[in-house]
Parts: C-alpha cells; sequence; structure tokens
C-alpha cells in the first residue's frame, strides 16, 4: 500500500516544486555532475565508474519516492516497461553501431558501451519518474480550476489542462500493453520468430515478419486505448464550449 500522500500536499506549486527538486539532476545535471568529479578525484575511481555509483545511488532515491507513492504492484509495473524500453534502445544502439560503425563518430568500444549504459540507466530513472510526475496532479480537478478563471489567457489553460488529461491517460494505460501482446503472443518469445529453438535458414525471413506483426499489434493497442477515454474527453471540452460562450457574454 502506498503511504505517501503526495496529491495532499498544498498548496499546488508546493507539489510541484518537490516534483521538481526530485527530478533536478535530469534536467540540469547538478548536483550529481558535482558529486561525479568529487568521487573520481577523492578515490581511485574512474570517472566513468564515479558516474554510475552516483548516478545509481540518485536512481535508488527516485524509486524509493515512487515506490512510497504507488505502491510495489504498480511500481514493479514501471520498472519492467522501463526495462523493456531501455534495454530494446541500447541493444539496438549497439546493433546499429556495429552494422554502421560510422554511427560511433569515432568513439573507443568502451566509450560507446559506456554511453549505452548510461541511456540505459536514465531510462530506468526517468520513465517512472515522468509517469509518477503527470500522476501527481488531477487532471480533472485542474480543468474545474481552469474553468473558472477570468481572463485571457483562459482558453488556453483549458486546452493546456485537456492535454495533460490525455497524457496522464497515455501514461497508464501503457502499461496494460503488455497484456494485449500476450494475448496474441502466449508464449512471449517463442513462436514469435520462430516455429522451433532450432535455427534455420528461414530465420531472417521470420525475424522480419515477427518485427512487423509486432509493430503492427502494439499500433493497434495504442489505438485501442487511445480510444477509450473519449467520451470523459468529450464532456472536457464542453466545459471547454461553455467557459468560452461565457467569456464572450
Amino acid at each position: 500500500m502506498p503511504f505517501v500522500n503526495l496529491p495532499r500536499i498544498r498548496p499546488l506549486w508546493l507539489r510541484l516544486l518537490f516534483l521538481l527538486a526530485l527530478g533536478l539532476p535530469g534536467f540540469t545535471g547538478w548536483p550529481t555532475g558535482r558529486l561525479t568529479m568529487q568521487l573520481a578525484g577523492c578515490t581511485a575511481f574512474t570517472p566513468e565508474l564515479a558516474h554510475m555509483i552516483v548516478w545509481t545511488g540518485y536512481a535508488c532515491l527516485v524509486w524509493l519516492v515512487v515506490l512510497a507513492r504507488v505502491g510495489g504492484n504498480r511500481f514493479l509495473g514501471y520498472m519492467g516497461a522501463a526495462f523493456i524500453f531501455g534495454l530494446t534502445v541500447a541493444v539496438l544502439g549497439a546493433l546499429m553501431r556495429r552494422i554502421f560503425p560510422i554511427l560511433a563518430g569515432g568513439m573507443l568500444a568502451e566509450a560507446v558501451s559506456f554511453k549505452l549504459l548510461r541511456i540505459l540507466l536514465n531510462i530506468l530513472i526517468f520513465l517512472p519518474y515522468s509517469i509518477f510526475f503527470i500522476n501527481s496532479f488531477s487532471a480533472k480537478n485542474l480543468v474545474d480550476r481552469v474553468a473558472r478563471m477570468r481572463g485571457r489567457y483562459r482558453t488556453l489553460g483549458l486546452h493546456l489542462a485537456l492535454a495533460f488529461r490525455v497524457l496522464q491517460h497515455t501514461g497508464e494505460v501503457i502499461f496494460n500493453l503488455f497484456d494485449i501482446w500476450k494475448e496474441t503472443h502466449p508464449d512471449l518469445i517463442l513462436p514469435r520468430h520462430r516455429k522451433t529453438w532450432k535455427a534455420g535458414r528461414r530465420l531472417p525471413a521470420q525475424v522480419i515478419r515477427w518485427i512487423w506483426q509486432a509493430i503492427h499489434a502494439w499500433i493497434f493497442a495504442c489505438i485501442v486505448h487511445t480510444f477509450e477515454p473519449i467520451p470523459s474527453m468529450v464532456d472536457d471540452i464542453e466545459k471547454i464550449d461553455r467557459a468560452q460562450t461565457r467569456g464572450v457574454s
């Protein structure tokens, strides 16, 4: 059960300030950059190792805050999605640099590996943080509050609030796509890109077919989940129209 009731932090700007402070290293590189230099300067650690130690410590802090707020089950969902996405990016990055060496920009293999590892760690940190950030506010309350505003920026505020609501919904439902994938691929890996564990000459063609089917399945699932909140969004749009009508009158 979550035991940090972040939505109860009042006023709203104080909650926003807390969340921005939590993500400060991702926005500015401070204080993790300074800590990395200090650790590398006063120990025998290399700059790369010092970087990984500092950012792993920061990752544990972010994960602890997210876990305390959302609970264990949802936190595992966040981390599972982040790990799959991060691993996919890292593996594809390594593969593309192996096939097209020019993409490495003259970097040594060790430097490329460290860069990909750093990207993986950043995704593991900031994907859960981003979902945690947008779910720390009530989009419905934000729409209602902006609808009661007066002034020329009210309409812009309503549209931004509605866009935030769509973003919040997307951040929630994306973690349900794995269940849709399992319905069509119950064995997950087998037999998506091969019929048996024995590799054959047709394996490359099967891999290409699997990639196409995977892209099609994920796009279809995203479309289905996008249509799901339409009735609620229509109600929000009607609030915007009523607010505009009151503004004109």
